[in-house]
């Protein structure tokens, strides 16, 4: 005759249960960003970009030095550059350069957002 499981046993399937169903579940969740990530106030405002600090490069012939250099001057995380005519989103990112050129290539603005 087979032995009734015990309130223990039970529980311990049940607890076993929810954790290979809440890996499955976990497994399809988004990965956390920096944005996200970030709950230290310190740690948001570190990762912002500060354009007051590359406004030296106005003037400049845009090149893939200049913009990588910008960025990392300005704590930028990513970089857009956008040129007379071109078409962008409305978006705030606090972490992203924007890198305004002219017909020429040359750099006119730069403004985080």
């Amino acid at each position: 005759m087979p032995r009734p499981a015990s309130a223990i046993t039970v529980a311990l399937a049940l607890l076993a249960l929810g954790g290979i169903l809440a890996a499955c579940s976990a497994s399809r969740e988004p990965q956390a960003t920096a944005a996200t990530a970030a709950t230290d106030p310190a740690d948001a405002a570190a990762s912002q970009c500060d354009a007051g600090k590359v406004q030296r490069w106005i003037g400049e012939d845009l090149s893939g030095y200049v913009e990588r250099q910008a960025a990392a001057e300005s704590g930028a995380q990513e970089t857009r550059v956008l040129k007379p005519g071109d078409a962008a989103t409305m978006d705030f990112n606090p972490r992203r350069l924007n890198i305004h050129v002219d017909p020429g290539g040359v750099i006119i603005k730069l403004a985080c957002g």
